[in-house]
């Protein structure tokens, strides 16, 4: 019944976004009356050309550390619940809260911020929020700061925090989609092609790859503090579950704040942004 249920809200919210988006269609670009056949080979000549504009490099590049901050955290994710905090499966329930509140301040917030402030402020900040906040419980943990394990004030704890994280990825997310909409735009002005499929396609391709090599390292990490199989919440070393904070705490961080980075690198701006679409429409109107 579960995965029935996801397949028809995944299926209605796929439906609902072409619907929705249908009066966007006479907006397109309009393809080329050239008749060439395309070649296998063009793929990735379009794929290099798209890399070889520095702006969609440098969101590539902090997209790829970002997912590996993901990765590992969703890896770790029921280990710690079940072993750092070892919380009962009624309190694991109630942590899809934060989510719910996250996602639902960051989707109305972002349209808001991005008419005040620039993208690339937007991403770092959102990029530091979750790269502090999804981090924050499992750090206090460690400090000795947090409510006691198993206790719903320490589940309330992980909700609050919890939800400061998913509204900055949430933000995040959107911020640095939008910014690849920009980008597009400064390719086309540069080279007078405009390819959103090859932009977009790289970029989720190098997000799912990224995403399983955090995977890979939060296993890696398991392996190397030795966690033992079959364990039982309560009863393993203190030494092996502080090294298991440090991992999804600490250790987690550092792909976060790399992708920062990256994103504070990205270039164009508000200012800039209006002057490519001020260009374009004149190239078009010609």
């Amino acid at each position: 019944p579960i995965a029935i249920f996801c397949m028809v809200l995944i299926s209605l919210c796929i439906l609902s976004s072409a619907y929705f988006t249908k009066d966007r269609i006479p907006y397109l670009k309009q393809p080329s009356d050239n008749n060439s056949k395309i070649k296998f080979i063009d793929l990735f000549k379009d794929i290099i050309g798209a890399i070889g504009n520095r702006n969609y490099l440098r969101l590539l590049v902090g997209m790829f550390f970002i997912s590996m901050l993901i990765g590992t955290h969703e890896t770790l994710a029921i280990y710690m619940v079940t072993f750092f905090w070892e919380l009962s499966a009624q309190q694991i329930g109630w942590l899809i809260i934060n989510n719910i509140i996250g996602f639902g301040f960051g989707f109305i917030a972002t349209a808001k911020l991005h008419q005040r402030f620039d993208k690339r402020l937007i991403i770092v900040i959102g990029v530091l929020g979750l790269t502090i906040f999804w981090s924050a419980a499992v750090n206090l943990t460690l400090l000795g700061f947090a409510p006691e394990n198993g206790s719903w004030k320490l589940v309330t704890l992980i909700i609050c925090l919890g939800s400061i994280a998913s509204a900055s990825g949430s933000i995040l997310a959107i911020s640095v989609m939008s910014a690849l909409a920009d980008v597009v735009d400064e390719h086309e002005l540069n080279t007078g092609v405009r390819q959103e499929g090859v932009f977009y396609a790289a970029r989720t391709f190098f997000s799912k790859t990224s995403n399983g090599i955090g995977h890979v390292i939060a296993g890696l990490a398991l392996d190397f503090i030795e966690f033992p199989t079959n364990a039982v919440p309560g009863e393993i070393a203190h030494e092996t579950i502080f090294k298991l904070g440090l991992i999804d705490g600490p250790f987690a961080m550092i792909w976060g704040l790399i992708a920062a980075f990256f994103y504070a690198r990205y270039k164009i701006t508000k200012e800039s942004h209006a002057t490519i679409k001020e260009k374009l429409a004149m190239q078009n109107a010609v």
